[in-house]
């Protein structure tokens, strides 16, 4: 320290005048000189043209190949500045005063375009100059990025070329968005739910709550279906901006903000809080990570960046320090409990701070899952808590993904139309989609004695005899000769699609050895990790020659995804000539379920095959991969190591079969490893045997009962002793009959099901008006819109009240399906039903929670004298499903397609128990 220039280390005046006359006069001439002798600026292409192009930074290659493929890089001088400042006037200057045409093309804002134009001033030098304004037209864009298509659309008109415009494909359909959310069994959704519902009981109070926002993952509060956050500039800033707004408003505020931003800058804005004395409540996230940026350690972890354990820093008491008098931890989960503080914390003045704890689930159920792949090893788990989805009881009305978004809610089909279930892949049973309690459609099943492959006759591809995969269509020789091959890989972020790219990426880069092609790769993720689109892009390309790192508009020779709807969004990028390998299926995105398809019908599965066949033709190949790998490999995951091992076996890279091997392993470790190289050759067997092939060999095939027989078997268990089974069998066929001579495109399950739930509730009493009233609906209705008015119709002939759910949990049906899924995943398993029956009592309700046993639930299917003897039990049902007959028979016959579409729309979407009910009635304007 004795050694010290404190003069130029301790920035004070004077000190600070002098070290900037030192940096201007001493250190910036060095900074020149430094430039001169490095000579890092390069210029390529026909250095004496008259034409030049200055570029800096990763544009130039973008540039450079714009160039080749017009076949102008001969033609054009083309400059790559080290830097957009300061220049390196003494290699730049001589180029410039040769140019006649200078045109600057760089990302973002023209700082470089600037400080050239400086310098042709300072040297009196005029050429014509192009960058961001053309002769006072729009030039490069100032916003966004620059790619390929952008520069060529502007630069080639500039150098007398029209812009080459290779027409793209895409589908004539409108896609639904798939918007990046919170990984299931985030705890951040769980305050979010919170913060949804207690905004609706304040807004009853005349409050709007204001949410103010900040910068991690909790950053993706304002999307759908939450919108929470209604302010975000930057890390720090909530608490500042809720600062602002609280002066000059009278509603109550709330802070989201994480741990790390509390420990980064947060905890400067609750110090200003509480010294201006403002009415804010801060909701401090702890997840005990860094999550946003790789989940690296906190204050509060314990833990320093060099692992050594350290003091944990408490929120709390920093908090309280602070001088914040109403402080509180809880745990997110406690939804009741949480609703009620946050509601009574943010109607109180002053400040307030709440620490809702809870892990990231990554990192828990990472932590759960390396555990348990040590267990299954040797043994088996005790129990394994799953949650399942009764589609049979369930209403659609979605309330729980409205509370919730959780990517583990997905959509399936049966005869009423649209049902939410679980997704078994994406759900991490943290259970909190059970607490909304909008319905008793949600369960727990435990399974005893859990093991997720024990119990199941799994056979590997070992089993099948695999042949040699096609011909390349585009060889390693092929591309060094002067070809350009791009593969673009895009998926559902956390399904495997990053493995995929990983995987050709690490093939890249040993290339069989060869020396004379180079690589680029790119992985675009954003917001997207989980749920939201990922996408990668492999450019081969021989040595020497420029490549864009994305892929341009219609230049993708090949074009992969494990998801049917993230391929159909992305053919944007195929080529004319280029192949498409997509799953036949998609995991359901929520944009999607959260859409009431009154504007317009929505699309499926079906209707984007059948387009992109119609399109596509032979380059298409849709295969069942998640299907396939959930069935073999216990995990739709492995689905994108499958895609890849097809992709080989039609010849789709140029890659050997042991380079891709190589790079699976080096990609993918330990026994997951294992498992992808088995996916790998299963991949490769359904293009060389044949989906078919493959499910016969190695898929137990298992016999399961008919739905109709499940239907037959469901009316014989609901009889009690005193009635006749086979009378009720009878009038179940001959109705269904009836039907079939009426609807002849809808299916005999369907029509089947209607007649059975009118059965099932009070023994058809009401079977002739139904009869009646589907003659009237099969001559008003053209028969595009028959099976929408019917199911429609079916349903105001029941209540799913007490009575009627006990027998649907029963269910033959659900037990089928049931036991699909849990029969081979344990010895056992038993359920707990999560209900909460409701009951009026003269002018007074009655609700309170159950779990029924079996017993409880046989017993309650037969009361159905319960409905005369609480005769205002479910009144505005009753009235709400006959005001939907009145109008279901009233839809204006002058009304075109569509709208008749959307009548029947409005109609479908009054759904739900309860509450849920008589909203959506309210919101579709169906008033009895």
């Amino acid at each position: 320290p004795a050694t010290f220039d404190l003069q130029k280390n301790v920035m004070v005046p004077p000190n600070s005048l002098i070290a900037d006359q030192t940096m201007l006069q001493e250190r910036w001439p060095l900074v020149i000189e430094s430039l001169k002798k490095l000579a890092l600026d390069q210029c390529i292409g026909k250095l004496d043209s008259k034409i030049g192009i200055l570029t800096s930074g990763l544009v130039h290659e973008t540039i450079k190949h714009v160039l080749e493929d017009a076949g102008l890089l001969s033609e054009v001088s083309l400059y790559k500045s080290a830097g957009s400042f300061p220049l390196n006037e003494s290699q730049l200057l001589p180029w410039l005063k040769g140019l006649e045409k200078l045109i600057v093309i760089e990302e973002k804002r023209g700082f470089l375009e600037a400080e050239v134009v400086s310098l042709l001033q300072k040297e009196k030098l005029s050429p014509s100059l192009f960058g961001k304004k053309f002769d006072g037209q729009d030039g490069f864009p100032a916003h966004g990025g620059l790619n390929y298509d952008i520069i060529a659309t502007k630069l080639l008109p500039l150098l007398a070329r029209e812009a080459k415009h290779i027409p793209t494909c895409t589908l004539e359909q409108s896609l639904p968005r798939r918007l990046p959310t919170f990984c299931p069994g985030c705890p951040h959704r769980e305050t979010l739910s919170v913060l949804k519902e207690i905004r609706t009981e304040l807004d009853k109070e005349g409050l709007k709550l204001l949410t103010h926002g900040d910068v991690g993952c909790y950053s993706l509060s304002f999307l759908p279906p939450f919108k929470e956050m209604h302010n975000l500039s930057a890390m720090g800033q909530g608490g500042a901006l809720g600062a602002g707004v609280d002066l000059f408003s009278t509603n109550p505020s709330v802070v989201l903000m994480g741990d790390s931003t509390f420990f980064h800058s947060g905890l400067t804005d609750i110090s200003n809080s509480v010294q201006l004395d403002h009415d804010i409540t801060y909701i401090l996230l702890d997840n005990d990570n860094t999550a946003m940026t790789g989940h690296q350690m906190t204050p509060a972890s314990g833990l320093s960046v060099e692992g050594k354990e350290r003091p944990r820093q408490s929120m709390l008491q920093v908090a309280r320090a602070l001088g914040v008098k109403e402080t509180l931890e809880i745990h997110p989960s406690d939804r009741y409990f949480y609703k009620n503080l946050l509601l009574n914390f943010v109607k109180r003045p002053g400040v307030k701070v709440i620490v809702s704890t809870k892990e990231c689930a990554l990192t828990f159920h990472g932590k759960q899952r390396a555990k348990e792949r040590e267990l299954f090893k040797n043994d088996v788990k005790k129990e394994q808590v799953f949650y399942n989805i009764n589609t049979l009881a369930c209403e659609d009305c979605r309330a729980c993904v409205d509370a919730t978004g959780c990517p583990g809610l997905t959509q399936t089909m049966d005869a009423y139309g649209t049902k939410i279930a679980i997704d078994p892949q994406v759900c991490v049973a943290d259970g909190y989609c059970t607490r909304i309690k909008a319905c008793p459609s949600f369960e727990e099943v435990i399974v005893y004695d859990y093991h997720p492959t024990k119990y199941k006759s799994l056979k590997g591809p070992g089993e099948l005899e695999i042949s040699a995969p096609a011909e390349s269509k585009m060889s390693l020789a092929d591309i060094a000769a002067g070809k350009e091959m791009r593969i673009v890989v895009t998926g559902v972020g956390g399904s495997g699609v990053t493995t995929i790219s990983r995987v050709l990426a690490a093939a890249a880069r040993n290339m069989g050895g060869r020396e004379d092609i180079d690589f680029k790769y790119v992985d675009q993720k954003g917001l997207a990790q989980r749920n939201g689109n990922v996408t990668a892009h492999l450019t081969l390309f021989p040595k020497g020659r420029g490549a864009t790192p994305v892929t341009p508009s219609a230049r993708a020779d090949v074009l992969l995804s494990p998801d049917l709807l993230d391929g159909a969004q992305h053919l944007g990028f195929l080529s004319p000539t280029g192949n498409v390998l997509l799953d036949a299926s998609y995991q359901v995105p929520l944009s999607l379920i959260l859409d009431d398809a009154v504007a317009a019908p929505l699309t499926d599965e079906a209707s984007i095959r059948t387009e992109l066949t119609q399109k596509l033709g032979e380059r298409l190949e849709l295969i069942s991969f998640k299907e396939l790998s959930q069935a073999i490999l216990g995990k739709s995951v492995y689905a994108s190591a499958m895609v890849l091992g097809a992709a080989f076996q039609k010849g789709l890279f140029p890659f050997s079969l042991e380079d891709l091997r190589d790079a699976l392993s080096e990609a993918v470790k330990g026994g997951e490893g294992k498992t992808n190289l088995q996916a790998f050759e299963i991949g490769r067997a359904v293009v060389a045997l044949g989906e078919k092939k493959v499910r016969d060999t190695l898929i137990e095939s298992e016999d399961r009962p008919s739905e109709m027989q499940l239907l037959k078997l469901s009316l014989i268990e609901s009889c009690a002793a005193w009635e006749d089974s086979k009378k009720l069998l009878k009038v179940w066929g001959q109705s269904v009959a009836s039907l079939q001579e009426l609807f002849k495109d809808i299916s005999e399950e369907h029509l089947a099901q209607y007649v059975h739930d009118l059965l099932i509730f009070d023994r058809g009493a009401k079977l002739s008006e139904f009869h009646e009233l589907c003659k009237q609906i099969s001559s008003r209705y053209e028969a595009s819109h028959q099976a929408q008015a019917l199911r429609t119709l079916a349903k105001t002939f029941f209540i799913k009240d007490e009575v009627f759910v006990a027998h649907l949990m029963l269910s033959p049906q659900k037990r089928a399906h049931d036991e699909a899924r849990f029969k081979k995943l344990g010895t056992s398993y038993r359920y707990k039903f999560i209900n909460r029956p409701s009951f009026d009592l003269g002018s007074r309700k009655i609700e309170f929670d159950l779990s029924p046993k079996m017993w409880m639930l046989k017993s309650m299917r037969h009361l159905r004298v319960l409905r005369k003897l609480l005769p205002t039990w479910h009144a505005k049902e009753k009235l709400l499903a006959s005001q939907i007959q009145k109008n279901l028979m009233s839809v204006p016959a002058k009304f075109d397609s569509n709208e008749i579409r959307q009548e029947l729309q409005k109609l479908e979407n009054v759904k739900g128990y309860r509450e849920v009910r008589y909203k959506k009635a309210e919101t579709y304007g169906v008033n009895p």
